[in-house]
C-alpha cells in the first residue's frame, strides 16, 4: 500500500515535468518566429507623472541588497535651442508707424507693405507698388525727394531745380526738366507726380485722365511739418528708410542749433525784408517766421501782429523798430541795390538795425524754399547774432 501510494507519486512528478517543458518549447519554438523588438523613440520621454514607481524588491536577510545600477545615457542626439530672431520687417514697420500716425494723410500707418492708401481733402488715392518713376511740379517737392530717393527713381525736376535759386542744383543739373505744358511731363512717364496746392486744376486733370497719379499737397512751414512733409513723400515713393535717415540728420541739425539759441545774443528782434515795389515781410505762420524762431530769436513781424507774407509802409517799418533786418532778396533780383537803399535813406536812420549796421543779405535759398533746406536759414542767422558759434561739423544735406 505504500509502495503504491510512492509510485502514484512519482508519476504524477513526471507528468507535470513532461508538461511545463512542452509548454515552454511551444513559446519559444522555431516555427514561431519571434516578435520583433520594439524600436526605442528617438527622443526618450520620461513617464507620466501620474504612473507609479515599480516597487523595489526586499533583498534577503543578512544579504547586502546589490548596488544601483547607473541611469543609462539617452542616445538621442542633443537638442540645439536657436535664438529667437528679431523679425526685422516688423520691428521697421512698429518704428515707422510711430511717426506716420502723426501724417494725417496716410490712411493705415500700420501698413508699410503695398498697396498704400492716402486720403487728399477727403479723396482716397491707392498706390498699388512702389513707383519706379517719380517726378514733381515744384521746387520744395523737388528738395525732398531728391532726399529721400535715388536718382534713378527721379523722372525729371523742375526748371527751377537747376537754377541758382536751388538747393539741389548740382545734383539736378543735365535731368530733364518740366513745365506747366502736360506733355513735357507725359513724355517721361511718372508713375507719381508731386504738385503743391497752386498747380493748375487743368493740367492736374491732363494727367489724371492719362492714368497718372497725382498728388497735390501743400508743403508745410514749421520744422514738425517739414519733416512730415518728408515722411508723407517717403512713405509713397517707398523710401521709409532714407527718410528715417535723412529726419535723423534733420534731428542732428536742429540738437546743434538748440545749443545755441537759448543765448541772449540770439534773442533779438529781427525783421526779414524785401522789396518787390513795396516793403514785404513775413509774419505768423510764414517759412521765415519758423526759421527764426527755431533759431532762438524774435520775429518782429509776428510780435506786431503780422501773419504770413506781407506788404507794409515805411511808417509800419519805422514803428516796429527792428534791432536787425535780414535781407532774403537774391542779388540777381535787386537784393544789394535793396540793401543800398535802406542803409542811405535817411528817413529810416532812427531804426535800430540800421543805426548800428546791423543790416544783413542773407542766403535766399535757406530763407525762401518750402523744405527742410530752411534749417540752415536758422545756423546762417545764428552765425550772424552769435560770432563765436562753432558749426564747423553742421554741414549741409
Amino acid at each position: 500500500m505504500k509502495f503504491n501510494k510512492m509510485f502514484i507519486t512519482i508519476f504524477m512528478l513526471v507528468v507535470v515535468t513532461i508538461g511545463a517543458c512542452s509548454s515552454e518549447r511551444e513559446v519559444m519554438s522555431p516555427q514561431q518566429p519571434a516578435p520583433a523588438p520594439t524600436a526605442a523613440p528617438a527622443i526618450a520621454t520620461a513617464p507620466p507623472p501620474s504612473a507609479p514607481l515599480a516597487p523595489s524588491q526586499p533583498s534577503a536577510p543578512d544579504q547586502p541588497a546589490p548596488a544601483a545600477e547607473p541611469a543609462p545615457t539617452p542616445t538621442s542626439e542633443p537638442v540645439t535651442v536657436l535664438p529667437v530672431v528679431e523679425n526685422k520687417k516688423q520691428s521697421v514697420g512698429s518704428e515707422f508707424t510711430e511717426v506716420l500716425s502723426n501724417i494725417e494723410e496716410i490712411v493705415d500707418p500700420t501698413n508699410i507693405n503695398w498697396p498704400r492708401i492716402i486720403s487728399i481733402n477727403g479723396d482716397e488715392i491707392v498706390i498699388n507698388e512702389k513707383p519706379e518713376k517719380v517726378l514733381t511740379i515744384s521746387l520744395g517737392h523737388d528738395e525732398i525727394l531728391f532726399g529721400i530717393s535715388n536718382k534713378d527713381q527721379i523722372a525729371g525736376t523742375t526748371t527751377f531745380a537747376q537754377d541758382d535759386g536751388s538747393n539741389i542744383q548740382d545734383e539736378s543739373l543735365g535731368m530733364p526738366t518740366v513745365t506747366t505744358d502736360p506733355e513735357s511731363i507725359i513724355v517721361l512717364s511718372p508713375d507719381v507726380v508731386f504738385a503743391d496746392a497752386y498747380a493748375s486744376v487743368d493740367l492736374m486733370d491732363s494727367l489724371e485722365d492719362l492714368g497718372i497719379t497725382v498728388i497735390q499737397t501743400p508743403l508745410n512751414n514749421g520744422i514738425e511739418g517739414r519733416k512730415n512733409d518728408v515722411w508723407l513723400m517717403a512713405y509713397i515713393t517707398g523710401n521709409l528708410e532714407q527718410a528715417s535717415e535723412l529726419v535723423s540728420d534733420i534731428d542732428s541739425k536742429i540738437n546743434k542749433i538748440n545749443e545755441f539759441s537759448k543765448n541772449e545774443e540770439v534773442q533779438k528782434r529781427v525783421l526779414t525784408l524785401s522789396w518787390w515795389d513795396s516793403y514785404w515781410t513775413a509774419g505768423t505762420g510764414s517759412t521765415e517766421d519758423s526759421i527764426i524762431t527755431l533759431a532762438g530769436a524774435v520775429n518782429t513781424a509776428a510780435e506786431n501782429g503780422i501773419e504770413s507774407n506781407t506788404t507794409i509802409d515805411k511808417e509800419k517799418l519805422i514803428s516796429m523798430n527792428p534791432e536787425v533786418i535780414l535781407i532774403t532778396q537774391s542779388v540777381s533780383w535787386g537784393g544789394q541795390d535793396f540793401f543800398d537803399q535802406l542803409m542811405s535813406d535817411n528817413s529810416l536812420s532812427s531804426i535800430d538795425a540800421i543805426k548800428n549796421e546791423q543790416v544783413f543779405m542773407v542766403n535766399p535759398n535757406w530763407w525762401g524754399t518750402l523744405s527742410y533746406w530752411n534749417i540752415l536759414g536758422s545756423k546762417e542767422l545764428i552765425e550772424i547774432l552769435l560770432p563765436d558759434s562753432d558749426f564747423e561739423s553742421f554741414g549741409d544735406f
